[in-house]
């Protein structure tokens, strides 16, 4: 019966040994996982790798932007965006289905010139008396500098193009 017991004995044995051997090699892979990845951050460098693989939109949002200011469009229309980064912001869909205040049905203006407006005082006789109905952009060359009175319908409505 010695001999049995002794069979038993060793059949115990390398029951336990065998998880052992499998905790060793499940931390042994850890560490070296871990060690990898450390060594991968610190050579490709986390700003690196986050910097080229993501655009930059913080021109974006230059001030704290509230539900307002995305109904109510901006006085001054310069801004700092890319071609990429105006595209990203167009393709915001509304989640809610019914809007939170009243809305008023709006036509938008955009004026295509290479220089002054030739008709700016007919317009703005057109436009007078209808304010909060329209939306008016000047499109134009990035070279002309619009100068028309703080009072005026198309004070800072230039859209910022590129050449």
């Amino acid at each position: 019966m010695s001999i049995e017991e002794g069979k038993d004995s060793n059949r115990s044995v390398q029951s336990r040994v065998f998880p052992l051997r499998l905790l060793q090699c499940f931390v042994l892979f850890m560490v070296l996982g871990i060690g990898f990845l450390v060594l991968s951050m610190y050579y490709f460098g986390v700003q690196n790798v986050a910097n080229k693989t993501r655009i930059n939109f913080q021109s974006c949002f230059q001030v704290p932007v509230t539900l307002q200011q995305w109904i109510k469009p901006p006085s001054n229309l310069m801004h700092k965006m890319s071609d990429e980064e105006l595209f990203w912001r167009a393709t915001f869909v509304p989640r809610v289905k019914k809007y939170p205040f009243k809305r008023a049905p709006k036509v938008a203006f955009m004026f295509l010139t290479r220089g002054p407006l030739p008709l700016a005082p007919l317009w703005e006789r057109f436009l007078k008396g209808h304010e909060g109905l329209y939306s008016i952009y000047i499109h134009s060359l990035p070279t002309y500098r619009p100068n028309f009175p703080p009072d005026s319908v198309f004070y800072q409505r230039q859209i910022p193009s590129q050449v």
